[in-house]
């Protein structure tokens, strides 16, 4: 296990708080209850003790007869004050880090591309364990690697649920992550949202309220996206991510926190003195948003990041951060199934993040410089909404704080076959053809040349509800989402003519 050791500062904070290790047993499944470690991945794990040992019992080619010796990464040069500015326009440097199989480098390509543990390689775990510590300070954790946060996501559910079990999440959430616990017999319980995100006074009623002899077992994991919720674009305060973890303490909830987004910030008052005194981490670091593992003293947050926002998508490398219990039952679980991420992957991240790469306060200036691009992209499309589509009265959006996408409400009250009648099986909750009309809205759109995601797609529970939404990125150029509002502009006023 790698363990990630809280800062001197979060030491006392823990010890105040004088809160006991829990024993966090009770909340794996049957399932993971009953795995066995891998016998083939335990005595590798032994062998790897004691340096010089002949191993003679594993099945790996050797790697003499690999089939490769050396892989060079063309990088932006870091030393550019605006890195991605000057990588998009192709007037910076370029910088190679090179891994090899048999000179010095990060990580040798005999170790990257040989059998390993699920967990993922040492030295790569080291590095996005110190990362993490830098960001977010946790108590005692531990860092897995996965095959990007829907892997790792889908073995959280194959870990904490059983048939039966009720988890809770937003209303509207990410149906591709969603969906896949419906097959392990996991049904959603949906928190209200707003603006802001997920509601806490909803959560402590459903919680409070749950009656177990007919609603079965209450809910003991809650699956969130904290920052720039997909697909509603809202980030949790810091207030609620207070009163939601003091809720998860209070009814021994465990939550998945999925935060792909979580380093696209905008708007952040990053502070030039702190830069030059203490480096981009620092002063990164001091405007993040608080997440929910900065915060838990009692080892009840899963913590899911990943590379595919801020590097690459295709590179399907994430990590995993949680306390040791679960650690090591997670990687019991990737030993027996997915096994190790991919070997090429953790190469380049080992020499990215390594003494002849970026460093991990390089990498964190990169991000800094991918946040003020997507925060300019976002704000063009802000400017472009409002000059195009606003006017109209027929739809309106918030802007967003971090991520990729806004949040689109249409009005289709206003449309002439809207039709509301108040004979409804929920008291209070109007019958509307809303789910109709969103529909035949989704295919004018289509029919114009432009593809939004509808509402429909992410509500866990009632697909014709309230789903008058549609959701929008604005990650494109600057040509797409002038080309695609203008689109969406015509698309709205002629739907609205009949």
């Amino acid at each position: 296990m790698v363990y990630i050791h809280p800062t001197h500062e979060r030491v006392d904070s823990i010890n105040n708080l004088k809160k006991r290790q829990l024993d966090l047993s009770r909340h794996l499944s049957v399932e993971a209850k009953a795995r066995l470690p891998n016998p083939i991945k335990s005595i590798w794990k032994v062998a790897q003790v004691k340096p010089g040992t002949i191993n003679m019992g594993n099945g790996d080619p050797h790697h003499t007869l690999y089939p490769v010796c050396e892989m060079n990464f063309v990088v932006p040069s870091i030393s550019e004050s605006d890195p991605v500015q000057a990588w998009k326009a192709g007037t910076g440097d370029q910088q190679i880090i090179a891994s090899y199989k048999d000179e010095p480098c990060a990580l040798s390509l005999r170790t990257a591309l040989a059998y390993g543990a699920g967990a993922g390689l040492k030295h790569v775990r080291d590095a996005l364990a110190e990362l993490t510590d830098r960001i977010h300070a946790p108590p005692k954790h531990t860092v897995s690697l996965s095959l990007g946060n829907a892997d790792a996501l889908t073995k959280c559910f194959r870990l904490l649920g059983d048939p039966g079990d009720s988890f809770l999440c937003e209303e509207f959430s990410f149906s591709a992550m969603t969906n896949a616990a419906l097959p392990l017999g996991i049904k959603w319980v949906p928190i209200r949202m707003d603006k802001d995100g997920l509601i806490p006074s909803d959560m402590e009623k459903i919680l409070s309220t749950w009656n177990e002899a007919s609603q079965g077992k209450r809910p003991h994991v809650m699956y969130t996206i904290p920052c720039s919720q997909n697909p509603t674009g809202s980030t949790l305060p810091a207030e609620r991510r207070r009163q939601i973890y003091d809720l998860a303490h209070e009814y021994d909830i465990i939550i998945l926190e999925d935060d792909p987004y979580f380093f696209l910030q905008y708007d952040l008052d990053i502070q030039a003195t702190t830069i030059e005194s203490y480096g981009y981490t620092r002063a990164m670091a001091d405007v993040l948003p608080r997440s929910f593992l900065s915060m838990d003293y009692d080892g009840r947050v899963m913590r899911l990041d990943s590379f595919s926002k801020i590097l690459a998508p295709g590179m399907r490398l994430g990590w995993v951060t949680c306390n040791d219990f679960f650690g090591e039952k997670l990687d019991m679980l990737t030993d027996s199934s997915s096994q190790h991420p991919h070997g090429l992957g953790q190469a380049f991240i080992s020499e990215l993040l390594g003494g002849e790469g970026w460093g991990i306060d390089g990498f964190m200036k990169w991000v800094s410089s991918l946040c003020r691009e997507y925060e300019r992209r976002r704000n063009l499309f802000m400017d472009v909404f409002r000059r195009e589509v606003e006017g109209l009265g027929l739809a309106s959006a918030e802007t967003p704080k971090s991520g990729m996408f806004v949040w689109i409400k249409i009005n289709v009250e206003r449309h002439p076959r809207y039709r509301k009648s108040e004979k409804s099986d929920k008291p209070g909750v109007p019958i509307t053809n809303t789910a109709e009309l969103m529909n035949d809205l989704f295919r004018k759109l289509l029919d114009c040349g432009l593809v939004m995601m509808p509402a429909s797609t992410f509500a866990i529970v009632d697909q014709t509800g309230a789903v008058n939404f549609f959701r929008a990125t604005f990650v494109g150029t600057d040509e797409v989402i002038e080309d695609g509002l203008k689109i969406f502009a015509h698309g709205l006023e002629e739907f609205f003519r009949y």
